[in-house]
């Protein structure tokens, strides 16, 4: 049973079970009026007959009572009988019952055999035509009993309630016919249109839109969807056109990288060359040669070229992960032991905390390692001036499937409006560097399926996640 069935059911029920409430309320008033109005026509004729009655016995006509009780009997009136106060017959159209005993009752319908009657049963007061006869005797003296047949009044009500179940019925099926075009017409029609409106929408038709001329409802929801159509074509076309700078920009920087990759390449090897001669050239100076010292000062400076050359190529021509299983704190300890040495010296204390139960995953560990270094190097060089204390945490989260690497640093922080930056290629706060550290991590992590995140507040210090995928082999 779809939703538009549902309601149509619902509120046809609502509706029929407060019409069907209202309509048997009417039909047991006009039962109750129509066997009223038996009652009344048999109470009347019954009036009629104790009057009759009376005249007889006052004016001592005793021996016309049997004919007269006779003579009462009709397709109206079915029995006539004058009875005791203790129901003893002692007069009644039919001869038989005379002496037997029948029960005083209130008015009522009785059943007698197939035959339904209206039954009343009226006192005879002792008045005073009666009183030359039953002097001293109760106020009562007599009760007079008439049977009048109900079957009409009966068919009447029975006709009563086949007419009103048929209204019902005929009421019910019209209601639910109407209930169900209204819903169609008003509800559903509209709802489908909205709905095939939707689906061209899925298939990427934004100029589509949702026409109707009403005010209601549908007709605010139809306005609300158009104006959505029209703030999401409106969006989509600024994306395509974002996407269209974006895409020149990266064509840009794709043939820069290739350039500069080229560039690098062709100065390494020269650089190389440079340095070898230069060393041989300092061979033939004495340590206290002041032409010694600036020797060494190039030589730093061609290493730092150097190492620029190579992120550059890194960052340009990345080398696939050569992914093996292998535990990760080794790792971390490895990258701690490397940079103990200036920690000390910058009165930075690095405190680990490696997760209760270790794990293997698929990592290239050079790769990692250089990661792990970039984002310590970074943060030392952030406590480089009061020193500072960082902290080295791993976990792995079995729901999630990936493990997880903190590093947390006690350094002044990153301000807000770098913080989206801080992993674009040449960005650097420092006056030394390229600027390609993080970039390149940030590549290296998500060529094993994971991702790098950071949070940072200004005064407190920062926050790097590294997340590696704990079972999946990426490569």
């Amino acid at each position: 049973m779809n939703l538009k069935t549902k309601y149509i059911v619902l509120v046809t029920s609502i509706l029929m079970l407060v019409i069907g409430i209202t309509e048997y309320r009417h039909l047991q008033i006009h039962k109750a009026e129509m066997l009223a109005d038996g009652r009344g026509k048999a109470m009347l004729i019954a009036e009629i007959i104790k009057n009759g009655l009376t005249t007889i016995m006052t004016e001592e006509r005793h021996t016309e009572l049997p004919g007269f009780f006779k003579t009462m009997v009709s397709s109206e009136i079915g029995a006539v009988r004058l009875m005791r106060l203790d129901g003893t017959v002692i007069g009644s159209s039919d001869a038989s019952e005379v002496g037997t005993v029948r029960a005083v009752e209130s008015p009522a319908i009785t059943t007698q055999g197939k035959n339904p009657l209206h039954s009343i049963q009226l006192p005879i007061y002792n008045e005073k035509p009666c009183l030359m006869c039953h002097w001293g005797e109760p106020d009562v003296i007599a009760m007079l009993s008439v049977d009048m047949p109900a079957k009409k009044t009966l068919e009447r009500i029975r006709d009563r309630e086949e007419k009103t179940i048929l209204t019902f019925i005929v009421a019910l099926l019209t209601l639910s016919v109407s209930l169900a075009i209204i819903t169609v017409f008003l509800v559903t029609k509209p709802i489908k249109g909205i709905i095939d409106t939707m689906r061209k929408v899925r298939e990427g038709d934004l100029k589509v839109r949702f026409l109707t001329s009403r005010t209601d409802e549908i007709g605010s929801l139809a306005e609300s969807l158009n104006a959505m159509l029209f703030e999401l074509s409106k969006t989509r076309a600024e994306l395509l056109k974002c996407h269209e700078t974006d895409m020149q920009k990266v064509e840009k920087m794709a043939t820069v990288g290739e350039l500069a990759a080229a560039i690098a390449h062709d100065i390494k090897n020269p650089l190389a060359g440079i340095s070898g001669a230069i060393q041989v050239f300092a061979e033939d100076f004495s340590d206290d040669d002041p032409r010694k010292e600036i020797i060494n000062e190039v030589l730093l400076e061609i290493d730092r070229l150097d190492r620029s050359v190579k992120d550059l190529l890194r960052y340009a021509r990345p080398p696939s992960p050569n992914f093996i299983k292998t535990f990760i704190v080794p790792i971390i300890e490895r990258v701690v032991r490397l940079i103990s040495v200036q920690a000390k010296i910058q009165n930075i204390g690095i405190e680990m905390k490696p997760a209760e139960a270790a794990r293997e995953i698929y990592v290239d560990p050079e790769q990692i390692q250089q990661v792990f270094l970039n984002i310590i190097v970074n943060a030392m060089h952030s406590m480089r001036e009061e020193g500072g204390k960082l902290t080295i945490a791993t976990s792995f989260n079995l729901k999630t499937g990936m493990a997880e690497v903190t590093f947390s640093d006690t350094g002044p922080g990153i301000p807000e409006h770098n913080l989206e930056n801080i992993f674009k290629p040449f960005f650097t706060t420092k006056h030394t560097g390229t600027g390609l550290g993080l970039a390149i991590s940030k590549n290296t992590v998500e060529k094993h399926g994971g991702t790098i995140l950071v949070e940072s507040r200004v005064g407190v210090g920062t926050v790097f996640r590294v997340l590696l995928p704990l079972e999946i082999k990426h490569g």
